[in-house]
């Protein structure tokens, strides 16, 4: 056998151990998830607020975001539906759900080529000068070689991520 067709079956075998893995433990890992993280943050409830509903600025946000399509919006006119599309080719459909300004919001994944759904739920109270914010995650993956990456990245990874952005947004507006 040449080198060339030995270097390719070899890299072959490895990606097929590597995929072969992330099924095995995705297989056996729970698909629904439940979670929440606390921290708090030296800004209004307002700014957080303003912050959870631009949507639009997500591309800037999240380097996997390549753009968002607003499907509908609310009398506010801030969105109510809208689709993120991703760097990997695949997307997620969005909508907000219970919300009270300045308090609570609902984000729900409705719908995604990642075969992920779930509803993260914000909720920030001022105390003092600080406002306290709660995100909480009610997610599902129903494909196993999904949830075998999450199990390897930290089932809790999109939970404390979304907690760094907020946190590094407002770190760099000061």
């Amino acid at each position: 056998m040449n080198r060339t067709l030995k270097l390719s079956l070899g890299l072959s075998l490895v990606l097929l151990a590597v995929v072969g893995l992330f099924l095995g433990i995705g297989f056996f890992q729970n698909p629904r998830y439940s979670h929440s993280i606390t921290e708090s943050l030296n800004v209004p409830p307002d700014q957080i607020w303003k912050y959870l509903i631009d949507v639009q600025d997500m591309p800037n946000r999240r380097k996997e975001v390549v753009r968002v399509e607003i499907i509908e919006k609310d009398a506010t006119n801030s969105p109510l539906i809208w689709k993120e599309i991703t760097d990997m080719g695949g997307y997620m459909m969005f909508k907000r759900g219970m919300s009270i300004p300045n308090q609570k919001i609902e984000i729900i994944l409705t719908e995604s080529s990642f075969k992920m759904l779930g509803t993260w739920t914000y909720e920030f109270t001022r105390q003092n000068e600080f406002t306290s914010i709660t995100i909480t995650e009610n997610s599902e993956i129903s494909s196993p070689l999904i949830r075998g990456a999450y199990f390897l990245a930290g089932r809790d990874s999109t939970l404390r991520q979304e907690m760094r952005m907020i946190q590094n947004y407002f770190k760099n507006q000061k």
